[in-house]
């Protein structure tokens, strides 16, 4: 019986017309597929406490290298588990985003207390225009959350 080494192995495929990548092997001839993948519709979490923003009208600020931002509250209120924050509005081509929650204080601001924001998810969606921010809420009642946006094109 011979011992097939690595490089054996991919003079042989190499021969046959086949490239061996990490352990697998693709025919030289097949063509790469450029379609989007997706695992859905954009759903959320059935036991998800749903929010939603349109940014289009939100105060926004500019920051340097083309970014914004903005601030604002949830409606309704954060429930304690799993919440989603929907936004929308924003500006088409939107590549870059980063969405923090905490907690909200009167005067529009952002507030430390006893309460433990988790954010496991922030996915930009419909040619960037869309948002959709998964985050837990660890406290033990409802509470008025807030968020902060920073975006721009990438």
């Amino acid at each position: 019986m011979d011992d097939v080494t690595r490089r054996n192995a991919i003079k042989l495929a190499a021969a046959a017309g086949v490239a061996a990548v990490a352990g697998s092997a693709v025919a030289a001839d097949d063509k790469k597929d450029d379609k989007p993948a997706s695992s859905g519709e954009t759903a959320t979490h059935p036991q998800a406490t749903e929010q939603r923003v349109d940014a289009s009208k939100m105060k926004v600020r500019a920051l340097a290298s083309g970014l914004s931002s903005f601030f604002g509250r949830t409606t309704p209120d954060a429930s304690p588990g799993r919440n989603t924050l929907t936004l929308s509005g924003l500006p088409a081509g939107t590549r870059v985003i980063s969405v923090w929650m905490t907690e909200w204080a009167s005067g529009n601001q952002p507030h430390t207390g006893g309460a433990f924001f988790y954010t496991t998810s922030v996915q930009l969606y419909n040619n960037g225009t869309q948002c959709r921010v998964v985050y837990n809420l660890d406290c033990g009642s409802h509470l008025a959350a807030g968020y902060q946006v920073i975006y721009g094109p990438g």
